[in-house]
């Protein structure tokens, strides 16, 4: 029995509309692809499922590192790839499908869609924090009547300085909206009326330090895999991930142990990876922890540095870090002097090209970075993050 990987990580979004491969969203997808493609480059792991063939020159880069980049399965080759299969073991970045030998194609399965859209909607995991970390005012809002109560009930508290936070039920990290008092009506009445989708409402807050507990769940039991550093703005905007050695990980996962406890309360019978986001914020000169800001019940990129990190074991810390497109023809020459320059190992886990060799919007490197008993990660990522604009810009 073949073992798939499918790396959907427009999951969130196939549970907003109820089917699969949303086409506006491969060329974000691919980004997910090719980082799949390096992680199951070893020998008896499952096939990725991609929508289109990796850029010729990436393939190069990465046999010049040691590493046989596998071929995928292309989605557009399915049927003919496992025409034969009765029954295939399909793993996924958010589990909601399953494989039809009938039709040979995948289809959405309610045994796990069902449950998915129950605790990973940010509306239900709001209505259970609340009971357990109400520190921010949170209300979810599924109708009309909602959005009353929580003006009757907040209204005396708004000043013209409070920042609200939008959050759709189910969407992708950093895709929140902010509005102030005056903006908060037409905000409600466009997602209400307009587009009929529930939303999460919080007040926003000067968010410090991002962090996540990365866990792993199997036969009821859950497990804490690691904690990361989540590279976030102050709007929570997302653009990398650190992991290493770090004292302020270690104090922030000695005061996870009870928050986890709940969330594997919440959900008993998850199955997989999954993340606990928290974040620090300032309140009245003190800085405060959100034990629980979203529970991610899927794989995420932390996820995905903690398996890199397992299969490419190497002392030191790493670093996952999003550029923006490339401004030249030849970044994987300028990778090579980028290396040279620092003593890093660079190495690019997405595509800087398209198979039309159009340049992508975003592209995710791998850093791994020499051990620093002193080594800030927040100072240490803009570092890179500096340094690699520059090297892969005009």
């Amino acid at each position: 029995m073949p073992r798939i990987f499918r790396p959907n990580a427009y999951f969130e979004e196939e549970l907003r509309l109820g089917k699969l491969f949303p086409r506006e969203l491969e060329a974000r997808n691919s980004v997910l692809e090719s980082s799949f493609l390096v992680l199951n480059s070893f020998p008896d792991s499952a096939k990725v499922l991609a929508h289109s063939p990796p850029e010729e020159n990436w393939l190069k880069y990465w046999k010049e590192k040691g590493i046989q980049i596998p071929k995928p399965i292309l989605l557009r080759n399915i049927k003919q790839s496992l025409q034969k299969e009765k029954e295939i073991q399909l793993e996924e970045w958010g589990k909601i499908s399953r494989w039809n030998s009938n039709n040979n194609e995948l289809e959405i399965d309610p045994t796990y869609s069902d449950p998915a859209k129950i605790y990973g909607s940010k509306l239900n995991q709001n209505d259970w924090n609340q009971e357990h970390n109400s520190d921010l005012i949170s209300y979810s809002i599924r109708n009309s009547e909602d959005w009353e109560i929580f003006l009757d009930k907040e209204k005396d508290r708004f000043s013209p300085d409070q920042k609200f936070v939008f959050k759709t039920e189910f969407g992708f990290a950093g895709a929140q909206k902010f509005r102030d008092v005056s903006g908060l009506k037409d905000l409600a009445y466009l997602f209400l009326k307009v587009k009929r989708e529930p939303f999460l409402i919080e007040t926003w807050v000067d968010r410090t330090k991002d962090f996540s507990l990365l866990f792993s769940a199997k036969n009821g039991e859950y497990k804490i895999e690691e904690g990361t550093i989540l590279l976030n703005d102050h709007k929570g905007k997302y653009s990398g991930t650190w992991m290493g050695e770090f004292s302020e990980i270690e104090n922030y996962l000695s005061g996870m142990s009870e928050s986890f406890s709940q969330v594997s309360k919440f959900h008993p019978n998850y199955e997989g990876y999954g993340s606990i986001d928290s974040f620090f914020y300032r309140s009245k000169g003190v800085q405060v922890l959100r034990k629980i800001s979203e529970v991610n019940f899927r794989w995420t990129m932390g996820c995905l540095l903690l398996e890199l990190r397992r299969r490419f074991p190497k002392k030191g810390n790493d670093l996952l870090l999003f550029l923006p497109k490339v401004q030249n023809s030849d970044p994987y020459s300028r990778l090579r002097s980028w290396e040279k320059e620092t003593g890093w190992e660079i190495l690019p886990l997405s595509t800087f090209f398209s198979p039309y060799r159009r340049p992508n919007q975003k592209n995710l490197i791998w850093v791994r970075l020499p051990a620093g008993k002193n080594q800030d990660p927040w100072e240490e990522a803009k570092i890179v993050s500096e340094s690699g604009i520059r090297v892969l810009g005009p």
